[in-house]
C-alpha cells in the first residue's frame, strides 16, 4: 500500500471519528441535564424577554446613593438583587456577565423556534448550542496545535472523551464556552503572543470564574519573557475586552450590579459543592463524628463545619491554593527554557490543586485540565497518563453526582450505587484526586524532555 493511500485512509478514519462524536453530541442536545440546566434556562428566558441590563440588580445610581447614605463601600451593601419566577421557582443571577451574553442568545433562539411553551427539549438544545460550538472550537484548536497526526490525536483525545461528552451536552454544562477562550489563551501564550493571551483570559474569566486559574501561568511567563511595554499593551487590551463584554450593563447604568453579581460565586458558603476533594472528605468525617446515620456524603455548609471544628476552613483552603499558585509560577520560571510544555502543564497543575484544595468546588471544576492536557500528547512522556487520569476523575465526579442526567438516571439509584460497598465511593474518588495531584507534582518537577 502506497504512502498516499495510507495517509488517505488515516484522514478517512479521522473524519469518521469526528462525525461519530458529533452525532453522539447531537443526540444529546435535548437532554435535561442537571438542575443547573433549569437555572440556565431561567436566566436565558429572563434575559431574552426583559433584557440584560437589570438582570443582576438595581442601577448604579441607586447603589451609589445607598453607599453614600450608609457610609459603606458598594461591595458591603445588602443589595436587593433582581429576583423573578420561572417554572414555579424563584431565581437570581450569580454568574459572570459574559455567560449571560450566550444565554441571552440561546433564549432569543428558543423564542424564535417555540413560543407556546416556556420549557421544552428545544430549549435544552438552544442552551446546549453554544457549548457544542465551543467543543468544536476546542477540537479545532487542538487539531491545529501540532502538525499532521499529532494534532489529530490531540483533537480526538478531547472530542471522543466520555467525560467531555457526559458534561457537554448530556449534563448541560457550559464549560466548553469558557474553555475555548482558555485554550486559545494557552496557545497564544505558548506562541509568545502575550497581549492576545491576556485578552482571551479576560474573556474567559468574564464567562466563568475558573478562567482565573490561568493567571499564575500568564504572570510567570510575562515576567520571564516580556518588558513593560508588553504589560501595558496587555492591560489596555484586557480593559477594552472587559468594556466590550460589559457594554450591555455599563451603557445602561448597571455596571456595578453586574460586577457585584458576577463576583457572587466567590462568596459561596459550601464546604464542597459536590466536588470530590479534601473538603468533601472533611464534611463526611464531620458527619460521622457527629453520629449522623447516613453513610452518604452530603453538601456541608461552612458554618456547620466551623461550629464543629472551631475554625474557618476557608483560611486554610485559600492559603493552600496560594501556595499552589506560587508553585506554578516557580514551575514556569524554572522549566520554560526547557520546554514550552511547561505552560499547559502548569495550568493542569493549578486546576487540580484548586479543585482538590479549595472550598465550594463543584463537580465539573476539573474540566479545564481535561481541555488543556491534550496539548502535552505526543510531546511529553507522561502526557497520556495526565489526560487519562484527569478525564477519569472528571467522569467519576460527574457520574457519581448526577448519573447520566435528569429523566435518564434517578438520583436515588446513583446514591444507592455510591453506597453499595458499605462506604460512599465518592470518598475513594476524592482520595484518587489527591493521588492525581501528587503524581502531577512529581512529574512536573522532573525534566520536561519533549519528544517533538
Amino acid at each position: 500500500m502506497s504512502r498516499i493511500h495510507v495517509i488517505s485512509m488515516k484522514r478517512s478514519i479521522f473524519c469518521i471519528l469526528i462525525v461519530s462524536g458529533l452525532i453522539v453530541r447531537l443526540l444529546g442536545m435535548g437532554s435535561w441535564g442537571t438542575f443547573d440546566n433549569e437555572v440556565q434556562k431561567a436566566w436565558a428566558a429572563r434575559a431574552a424577554s426583559e433584557g440584560l441590563a437589570d438582570i443582576y440588580g438595581p442601577p448604579d445610581r441607586q447603589l451609589l446613593q445607598s453607599s453614600r447614605t450608609y457610609g459603606l463601600d458598594p461591595t458591603a451593601l445588602d443589595v436587593p438583587w433582581t429576583e423573578w419566577e420561572w417554572g414555579g421557582r424563584r431565581y437570581t443571577v450569580d454568574y459572570p456577565p459574559g455567560s449571560l451574553l450566550f444565554l441571552w442568545s440561546a433564549g432569543k433562539l428558543f423564542n424564535a423556534l417555540e413560543t407556546r411553551r416556556a420549557n421544552h427539549p428545544l430549549f435544552n438544545a438552544a442552551i446546549n448550542l453554544f457549548p457544542l460550538l465551543g467543543s468544536g472550537v476546542i477540537a479545532f484548536l487542538l487539531w491545529r496545535s501540532a502538525p499532521a497526526a499529532f494534532g489529530g490525536k490531540r483533537a480526538l483525545a478531547f472530542w471522543l472523551n466520555p467525560a467531555v461528552i457526559l458534561a457537554v451536552p448530556f449534563h448541560g454544562y457550559q464549560d466548553t464556552i469558557f474553555g475555548a477562550f482558555a485554550l486559545g489563551a494557552t496557545l497564544a501564550l505558548w506562541r509568545g503572543r502575550h497581549a492576545q493571551a491576556a485578552v482571551l483570559i479576560t474573556a474567559s474569566i468574564l464567562i466563568k470564574p475558573q478562567g482565573a486559574l490561568l493567571l499564575p501561568t500568564l504572570i510567570a511567563v510575562m515576567l520571564r519573557e516580556t518588558r513593560w511595554r508588553t504589560w501595558i499593551r496587555a492591560v489596555l487590551s484586557s480593559a477594552v475586552t472587559a468594556a466590550i463584554v460589559l457594554w450591555p450593563w455599563w451603557s445602561r447604568g448597571h455596571l456595578l450590579s453586574a460586577v457585584l453579581g458576577g463576583l457572587r460565586p466567590l462568596s459561596q458558603t459550601t464546604l464542597s459543592a459536590q466536588g470530590f476533594n479534601l473538603w468533601w472528605i472533611a464534611g463526611w468525617l464531620m458527619d460521622r463524628a457527629s453520629g449522623a446515620p447516613d453513610m452518604l456524603a452530603r453538601i456541608v455548609q461552612i458554618h456547620e463545619f466551623e461550629a464543629w471544628a472551631g475554625w474557618d476552613p476557608r483560611l486554610l483552603s485559600r492559603a493552600l491554593v496560594c501556595v499552589a499558585a506560587l508553585g506554578v509560577v516557580t514551575l514556569v520560571a524554572h522549566r520554560l527554557k526547557e520546554s514550552r510544555h511547561a505552560i499547559p502543564l502548569s495550568i493542569v497543575l493549578m486546576t487540580h490543586a484548586y479543585a482538590l484544595l479549595n472550598t465550594a468546588v463543584h463537580e465539573n471544576h476539573v474540566f479545564l485540565a481535561v481541555i488543556v492536557s491534550p496539548l502535552l500528547l505526543d510531546a511529553w512522556p507522561r502526557a497520556r497518563a495526565i489526560v487519562g487520569l484527569s478525564s477519569a476523575f472528571l467522569f467519576l465526579n460527574l457520574f457519581l453526582t448526577f448519573g447520566l442526567g435528569r429523566r435518564v438516571t434517578r438520583l436515588a439509584w446513583v446514591h444507592s450505587m455510591r453506597t453499595l460497598p458499605g462506604l460512599d465511593v465518592s470518598l475513594i474518588v476524592a482520595l484518587f484526586h489527591a493521588v492525581i495531584l501528587t503524581l502531577v507534582i512529581i512529574w512536573a518537577t522532573r525534566r520536561l524532555e519533549a519528544r517533538a
